[in-house]
């Protein structure tokens, strides 16, 4: 066998290598959604407690509070990332691919969330925002099933079929305090638990 030959063969079981151990690398995103789910979840709670009545405070209150946690939750990202690249996986195509859709997901989020104002603000009709949890939930339910098929994850494309549930069942309840008190159960049960879960699994072989 000749030296070529030889560092082919060595090039090929280094990439399978890399391969196989990217097919086992654990999903990494549970952090952010672990954050992301209690602190938006929290939040939609409290928006829920001022629009019942519950809370002393008043409605221009809400926005306040939605836009202060989204402030917790930038500054937090980048403890996140820090604690992420140092978790075994962190570099692999799984990650690094479930991460690029999450991302994206936060960015369409974002756009979503500022075409909402100026459509409040253009028409004077801040019901607009009653139709934003559902599509972040329908969100979800993209990012978790994507998540589902590239890591190999079954019980991940339950959690992504019920944001597409969870979404639709919103809309029904649109228009009161209870599509925040909804909003925040599914935060709780479709991010913040599931977060949970996958940051128990990241240490299992």
């Amino acid at each position: 066998m000749t030296d070529v030959q030889t560092k082919i063969g060595d090039d090929l079981a280094y990439l399978k290598t890399l391969a196989e151990e990217g097919r086992a690398a654990p999903v990494l995103a549970g952090p952010y959604m672990a954050l992301g789910g209690g602190l938006f979840g929290t939040t939609s709670l409290a928006a829920y407690a001022i629009q019942a009545g519950f809370l002393p405070l008043p409605a221009s209150a809400v926005g306040g509070i939605w836009l202060a946690s989204g402030l917790v939750f930038a500054l937090g990202l980048p403890f996140l990332n820090r604690r992420t690249h140092t978790r075994p996986g962190a570099a692999s195509s799984v990650n690094e691919t479930i991460g690029v859709v999450w991302t994206q997901a936060g960015i369409a989020i974002g756009v979503l969330f500022v075409a909402l104002m100026a459509a409040g603000f253009r028409t004077s009709d801040w019901g607009v925002f009653n139709v934003f949890p559902s599509i972040i939930l329908a969100l979800y339910g993209l990012c978790w099933t994507t998540a589902a098929h590239i890591g190999r994850t079954g019980w991940l494309r339950r959690i992504g079929v019920g944001g597409f549930i969870a979404a639709i069942a919103l809309a029904t309840v649109a228009g009161g305090p209870l599509l925040w008190l909804a909003y925040a159960i599914a935060l709780f049960a479709l991010a913040l638990a599931p977060g949970l879960l996958l940051m128990r699994q990241e240490g299992r072989p």
